[in-house]
């Protein structure tokens, strides 16, 4: 019998450990309802919010992957969760029946890697004052990943563990794949408090610019990493052989004792957003309704620049080291017993330096947060019809101390106003390997949404799924802060704008 909460976390890691490769809430960086969630993709969004103030009470944002294990169930997996599943596929003591063929393994590579970046945004909240903005935003942030295994050796304790077997001992694979070994695992998990603030710059011609900054504290819950190289030997021309030691390292870091304690500077996220107005923007005899907000916008921002300070920490490590060994030639070895050869190859192998791993206590240790590039563009192409684009690049190396993200392409059609907002993105996902069709929703104060619409519906025999959920409330029907100066907004033309 598999026990109900193991079997749920069976079904919840294989369908959503899917190929989720963007940031899911990223697309409300364009929108002037996006408050709270475009103030997270750039801080400069939140002087171009519709509404005075806003509060949030959080959001959900997932993003778990892995490019080797897909769903095949005869039922929609969230059906477990009502049970709601066929009689016929109960056991005798009521639960689930769970067969192992209901799940598909593929990889498309040598290697598997799994991914998961999860962000709970706590209570947060943004308030405008004329020109300024100020907000505090709360997030919890859930960081693992896991990359290098060899395919066969992932088949392999896969084919172990369908069949109810405990893996005991080596792996009886071939030398080759063993080799292929470069594992790296990483989690990590921390808390931040942010404080935005931006301000809202007014030009002629009616054209504004907003700049805009989040310092955060940071309070690391704490995280593992564990690198291990299995070594290997490769024959040279000069009948030498170039044997590596295996080399790992083990970290291990507890959070401090003191909370959103700065040890660094903790992380920071820095935004600018430009919005280009049109001559008969809010004219009141704007019939055709062209852009009567504005004709376009864009931002740039970079975010999470920092790290995660750890100074009570635990490293065992041993360095691989590659040496060149001379081995007799193949004549000499042929004269030789049994015995002597054995003696032989042990003076070889006994000149190999193999020092034993050191461990080392209060190390300090730097994870970089995930930094990243975000480029985001919006056209008001009709009243209540926009056109956006979100271009996110990572800037961290997946290998080292860091806390890594993906890379993405999207843009979207977007049908808008004061009470609901509808949005289709068409994504370039997995640093732009993988198109994706998504869909997102706003009604009132309810944010949901995915990339990746068609695997929610249907998960069985995808390799992609995200979700988001968010609520947030505002002045609604707010209205658009207007500013003092005469070129915002004019019914008559000015001089300056010839």
């Amino acid at each position: 019998m598999i026990k109900k909460y193991y079997r749920y976390s069976i079904i919840s890691l294989l369908f959503f450990s899917q190929q989720t490769t963007a940031q899911t809430a990223s697309w409300w960086v364009n929108s002037p309802y996006g408050g709270i969630y475009s103030t997270q993709s750039n801080p400069a969004g939140s002087s171009f919010t519709k509404y005075k103030w806003v509060v949030s009470p959080g959001g959900i944002d997932t993003k778990i992957s892995n490019d080797y294990m897909s769903l095949n169930m005869p039922y929609h997996p969230i059906r477990l969760l009502f049970g709601n599943y066929p009689d016929s596929l109960r056991t005798s003591y009521n639960n689930p029946l769970w067969r192992w063929n209901w799940v598909e393994t593929k990889s498309r590579r040598e290697t598997v890697s799994l991914h998961s970046f999860i962000k709970f945004t706590g209570p947060s909240a943004l308030y405008k004052y004329k020109n300024h903005s100020f907000g505090l935003i709360t997030e919890v942030n859930i960081f693992a990943d896991m990359n290098g295994i060899p395919t066969t050796l992932a088949d392999h304790i896969y084919d172990e563990l369908k069949k109810g077997k405990k893996l005991e001992g080596p792996p009886p694979l071939p030398v080759e794949d063993m080799l292929k070994v470069r594992l790296n695992i990483k989690q990590q998990s921390w808390v931040s408090l942010g404080f935005n603030y931006s301000y809202l710059w007014v030009f002629k011609r009616r054209k504004v610019l907003s700049t805009g900054i989040t310092y955060k504290l940071l309070h690391s819950r704490g995280g593992s990493q564990i690198q291990l190289e299995a070594g290997g030997f490769k024959e040279q021309s000069d009948k030498t052989i170039s044997v590596s030691s295996p080399g790992i390292e083990i970290k291990t870091m507890m959070p401090r004792n003191k909370i959103f304690y700065p040890k660094g500077f903790g992380g920071i996220d820095l935004g600018v957003m430009f919005q280009n107005k049109k001559s008969e923007t809010g004219r009141s005899n704007n019939s055709h309704h062209l852009h009567p907000d504005y004709l376009y916008q864009l931002g740039l921002s970079i975010l999470d620049i920092g790290n995660l300070v750890y100074t009570r920490t635990i490293t065992t490590e041993m360095q691989s080291k590659t040496q060149s060994l001379t081995l007799p030639s193949v004549d000499e070895i042929m004269t030789w017993t049994p015995e002597k050869a054995r003696e032989e190859m042990m003076k070889v192998f006994a000149g190999l330096d193999t020092e034993g791993p050191e461990t080392f206590y209060g190390k300090k240790i730097r994870i970089g947060l995930p930094t990243r590039l975000v480029l985001n563009g919006n056209i008001q192409v009709y009243k209540n019809f926009y056109v956006d684009g979100v271009l996110q690049q990572n800037l961290r190396k997946r290998n080292g101390d860091n806390i890594n993200t993906v890379s993405y392409l999207s843009i979207s059609p977007r049908l808008e106003n004061k009470w609901w907002t509808l949005g289709l993105p068409f994504s370039l996902d997995n640093n732009y390997r993988q198109p994706n069709l998504g869909l997102y929703m706003r009604i009132v104060w309810l944010y949901i949404g995915s990339r990746n619409i068609v695997s929610i519906i249907s998960p069985n025999g995808k390799q992609n799924a995200d979700f988001f959920f968010g609520i947030q409330f505002g002045n609604l029907p707010g209205k658009s802060f207007k500013g003092k100066s005469r070129y915002m907004f004019m019914r008559k033309r000015g001089c300056a704008e010839f």
